[in-house]
C-alpha cells in the first residue's frame, strides 16, 4: 500500500478497552483474529512473581490473553519467537516494538508463517532492573511483589503494583520516582539510545497513544492507528463497518503532534552521537550505577547532571 492510513479510535468492547493502556485496538485485534480463525497463534505477558519480571507466552485463543497494558520492560520478542517457532500454528500475530519488526518479518516469512504485526510507538524501552529500582525506592522487596501493571484500568492511568499482602500501591503516569529512573537512561537498552525509528511501515498497523490536547479529559483511552499495509487497511475497516470499533479518519500531522516529544528527541539522536555514547560507558559503570541508585535523590542528581551534560556534549 502506497499511502499509509490514520485513524484515532477504540474497541466498543469496553472491559477491553478499559484495561488496556488507551484504546484496546490491539488487544482487540488480537481477539478478532484468534475468533474468527484466520490466525491460531499470538502471544501475550504474563508476570512471572517468582523471577520478579514479565515473560512473553504463545496463546492459541483469546481466553489465554492477559490484557495488562503497557509493559514498560525490554522483552526480545524476536529471539522468544525463534525459539518457540515450532508452537505456531496457523499463523501469528505480533505485538512488538518497531526496531523488532524486520528481524521478526524475516524469521516468520523464512519459514512460511503467515503473519500479522502490531508495532508500538516506543519512546525507549527500560530493563527490568529499572522496575526493580522503582521497588527500591518505594521501599518495596521483589519477594514482596505479587504482579505490577504499568498502564491500564482507565486512561491514562499509571503504574499499580499488588503485594503478596493484599495492598495495592498506585502511582500517575510518568510520575516520581519512575520518571527519573526512565530519563536516567541508565536502565535503557543501548539500542534505544541511538534509535531513530519514529513508526516503521513494515508492520501491518502501527499504535501510538493520543497524547493530545483534546483527549485529556478521556478518562477510558484512544489510540493513534497508522494502516501501513492493504492488509493492515482492510482489517480496520472490517472492524468499523462491523462495528466493532470507533474511528475517526485522522492525518500524519495528528500523529505527529501526538508524539511530538519522542519525534523530536530522536530526530536530534544523530547530533548527540557523542552523548549517547558517554551515557552507554556510564551506564555500563556497575560502581557508579551502584552510587546513583543509592536513592531517588542521588537519582535525581544523576538526572540533572547528565541533562546539563547533554548541553556540552556534542
Amino acid at each position: 500500500m502506497s499511502n499509509m492510513k490514520y485513524y484515532i479510535g477504540h474497541t466498543l468492547d469496553s472491559d477491553i478497552r478499559f484495561k488496556a493502556s488507551s484504546g484496546g485496538i490491539g488487544s482487540y485485534i488480537i481477539k478478532y483474529l484468534l475468533s474468527s480463525k484466520e490466525y491460531g497463534t499470538s502471544m501475550t505477558m504474563v508476570f512471572n512473581s517468582k523471577e520478579c519480571k514479565y515473560e512473553p507466552k504463545l496463546i492459541h485463543s483469546y481466553e489465554e490473553y492477559h490484557n495488562c497494558g503497557s509493559v514498560y520492560q525490554d522483552i526480545d520478542v524476536y529471539e522468544f519467537i525463534k525459539n518457540n517457532i515450532n508452537n505456531i500454528i496457523n499463523g501469528i500475530i505480533v505485538t512488538c516494538m518497531p526496531c523488532q519488526v524486520r528481524k521478526i518479518t524475516k524469521i516468520l516469512t523464512s519459514y512460511n508463517i503467515k503473519h500479522f504485526i502490531i508495532s508500538l510507538c516506543c519512546s525507549g524501552q527500560t530493563k527490568v532492573e529499572g522496575t526493580w529500582c522503582l521497588y527500591k525506592f518505594l521501599g518495596l522487596k521483589r519477594q514482596e511483589i505479587k504482579n505490577i501493571q504499568y498502564r491500564g484500568n482507565g486512561w491514562p492511568s499509571g503504574i499499580q503494583i499488588e503485594l503478596t499482602n493484599g495492598k495495592i500501591i498506585k502511582r500517575d503516569n510518568y510520575s516520581y520516582p519512575w520518571n527519573i529512573i526512565h530519563s536516567s537512561f541508565l536502565f535503557r537498552p543501548s539500542r534505544c539510545l541511538f534509535c531513530t525509528y519514529k513508526t516503521v511501515p513494515y508492520s501491518d498497523i502501527n499504535l501510538a497513544d493520543p497524547w493530545l490536547i483534546e483527549y485529556q479529559t478521556d478518562t477510558i483511552g484512544n489510540s493513534v492507528i497508522i494502516a501501513n499495509t492493504s492488509k493492515g487497511y482492510k482489517l480496520i475497516e472490517e472492524l468499523i463497518s462491523n462495528n466493532l470499533i470507533k474511528c475517526i479518519v485522522s492525518d500524519e500531522d495528528t500523529y505527529i503532534r501526538s508524539q511530538k516529544g519522542t519525534i523530536e528527541e530522536k530526530a536530534k539522536v544523530k547530533l548527540h552521537r557523542k552523548y549517547y555514547k558517554f551515557i552507554k560507558q556510564l551506564s555500563q559503570n556497575k560502581i557508579y550505577v551502584n552510587i546513583v541508585t543509592f536513592s531517588a535523590i542521588t537519582m535525581k542528581i544523576h538526572t540533572r547532571i547528565i541533562q546539563k551534560l547533554k548541553e556540552i556534549i556534542k
